[in-house]
């Protein structure tokens, strides 16, 4: 059993890794391989009799998931499926290729095919202005685009807009929630089925939990990236202005978010370490409370069945009277086209890795949210395993009230993330006042955006 729980922990601890990776590396550089170099253009073409079975259409599909342990089978099980039914009715091959989340770029530099790429969404405004990345209103029929998100959440199609086009399609994909040690819970006084519903809240029922039983109240990383987000967000601040000219996020409200935050840490009540070995402690048994993904729930599952204890879960708390604003988390399909055959063997692809049976993979088997909601109430999909784990309804619900992890400008956004980030943690993690040290994260920030 230690063993099998040693395995699970270190699966999802690495998931955990890409939990926040909606703002990984936002690709700043400029690459060789621009839209104009490559002789990409707008097809807007579509027929699939463009495609011929005899003589199939290869498509590259750059994956970060496909090297990543708790991924790849999953990822691999998608490909191979379509290869064998759709891919193989309408001529079309798809080919994996494990990334980095950086392996497209180089390679497309290089003059490689690069066609669909797994995706973070802080990459995207870089990957459309220097490596010809299109929009999907430009090379995918207006009727089938149209018709084909219409199962989409409104809110994960938004995700992708840049300038008022969709320059990629919401993928892997999960919003933050609060897991809950209900043995921890009972043994301090507290209802796990009456989790926190604020900040304020959840900051005392962590002090308590220390106080009862020695453990730790939360476990939640001051670098966990995407949800800081959401907690601005939740506090009523914006992270950047509408046209993503100036950071915003220094102010009363983000400061009185931060300053609770970090309490947490100055009271001795939360683990103040690393994304993944805050994951680990909660999984160990250690903390009460966890914030963090959904793709990371069957690792979790399974170490709370190893360790004996029961495990509830709870939407991400509120700030003060304002409810939880989610950020996502997770992927994107960015696309890239040098032919109307091309184009048309790309959004078979789509349409699959995105349909009903992509998702029912995805979610099955990876562990990230269906953005075809009804799939979780559909007997011939997902309707049993989403019974199976009803913490994942928690996350479906928040879907409704979600807004997207920031897509940094492409020009130095790079290094206005880092300063961002860097910020974050000084302020809550050292004896600096939370507000200087915002204010000035917020004014080099600014200045990198206005060079």
């Amino acid at each position: 059993m230690k063993k099998l729980l040693c395995t699970l922990m270190t699966a999802a601890l690495t998931v955990s890794l890409l939990a926040g990776c909606g703002n990984a590396d936002t690709g700043s550089q400029t690459a060789s391989g621009t839209a104009a170099d490559s002789g990409i253009g707008a097809q807007n073409t579509q027929d699939s009799d463009l495609l011929d079975p005899a003589n199939p259409t290869t498509v590259t599909f750059y994956s970060y998931s496909l090297g990543y342990p708790s991924m790849k089978d999953g990822m691999e099980h998608l490909i191979r499926s379509f290869n064998e039914t759709v891919g193989a009715e309408k001529g079309v091959i798809v080919e994996g290729i494990t990334d980095d989340m950086t392996k497209f770029r180089t390679d497309i530099q290089a003059g490689n095919q690069v066609d669909v790429v797994q995706m973070t969404f802080g990459q995207l405004d870089s990957a459309r202005t220097s490596l010809g990345f299109q929009a999907y209103e430009d090379i995918f029929p207006a009727d089938e685009l149209a018709e084909h998100l219409s199962g989409i959440s409104e809110n994960a199609q938004a995700l992708a807009e840049i300038d008022g086009k969709m320059y990629a399609l919401a993928f892997t994909f999960s919003t933050p929630i609060l897991y809950i040690n209900g043995d921890l819970f009972r043994e301090a006084g507290l209802d796990p089925e009456n989790p926190p519903a604020t900040w304020a809240e959840m900051l005392e029922y962590a002090q308590t939990i220390k106080e009862k039983t020695g453990k730790n109240g939360l476990a939640f990383s001051p670098t966990n990236g995407w949800v800081t987000e959401g907690i601005i967000y939740t506090a009523g601040s914006d992270m950047l202005n509408a046209d993503k000219t100036e950071a915003v996020f220094a102010n009363e409200q983000t400061f009185a978010a931060f300053e609770t935050w970090k309490e947490f840490y100055t009271s001795g009540c939360a683990v103040a370490e690393t994304d993944s070995e805050a994951a680990q402690e909660f999984m160990a048994g250690n903390a009460a409370m966890h914030i963090q993904s959904t793709s990371m729930l069957s690792g979790i599952i399974a170490a709370s069945e190893a360790g004996d204890w029961e495990l509830y879960g709870a939407a991400m708390p509120g700030i003060g009277d304002n409810e939880a604003v989610p950020v996502n988390s997770g992927s994107c399909l960015a696309v890239r086209s040098d032919s109307p055959e091309k184009a048309a063997a790309i959004w078979e692809f789509i349409k699959y890795a995105t349909g009903d049976e992509g998702y029912t993979i995805i979610t099955s088997e990876i562990g990230y949210l269906p953005l075809r909601t009804y799939l979780a109430d559909d007997p011939a999909y997902l309707k049993d395993f989403v019974d199976q784990y009803p913490l994942l309804r928690i996350n479906l619900a928040q879907l409704e009230r979600i807004r997207p992890v920031t897509i940094w400008p492409a020009k130095n956004g790079t290094e206005a993330f880092s300063v961002f980030t860097d910020a974050v943690q000084k302020a809550l993690t050292s004896d600096s006042d939370v507000t200087a040290v915002l204010t000035q994260a917020q004014e080099d920030i600014n200045a990198l955006l206005q060079q």
